[in-house]
């Protein structure tokens, strides 16, 4: 797992660095894709299991805002299922600010679309293998 195509589906998040459970990445995040800054923290992974399970757990600061974001994907009848959650604690994550919490739910719902839509891209066709005739004459 890279996070190499990860802004082809994410217009929110740029992460870079090692793609394990336990590592510590650069998390970059912006509320509004029209906006060209990004915030950069760090983040851990607390979750990645390649196709199945993604999470990272973003401290903006011990006790004021914490946020861990899930991106799950698990097999259902008609082929899966993705479940994305996004949870915030702390100090700030308990004031009533009605702007923020439509912020991610647009957030929450535009990564999704573009996750599904991205999901459901056709395949690029591996390259047709070059074969050679066999045989012939030797030196």
């Amino acid at each position: 797992m890279d996070f190499d195509h990860y802004e082809r589906w994410n217009p929110y998040v740029r992460p870079k660095g090692l793609a394990r459970r336990g590592a510590e990445v650069e998390y970059s995040f912006r509320m509004n894709p029209a906006n060209p800054r990004f915030w950069r923290v760090t983040a851990t992974l607390s979750e990645c299991e390649p196709g199945a399970h993604l999470a990272f757990d973003v401290k903006l600061s011990r006790l004021l805002l914490s946020i861990e974001e899930h991106f799950r994907i698990e097999p259902a009848p008609e082929g899966a299922r993705l479940i994305h959650i996004i949870s915030c604690k702390g100090l700030i994550a308990r004031l009533s600010l009605p702007k923020t919490r439509r912020n991610f739910e647009v957030l929450l719902s535009e990564t999704d679309r573009f996750l599904t839509q991205y999901l459901a891209r056709p395949r690029a066709k591996p390259p047709a293998k070059v074969m050679r005739k066999k045989g012939g004459r030797r030196p």
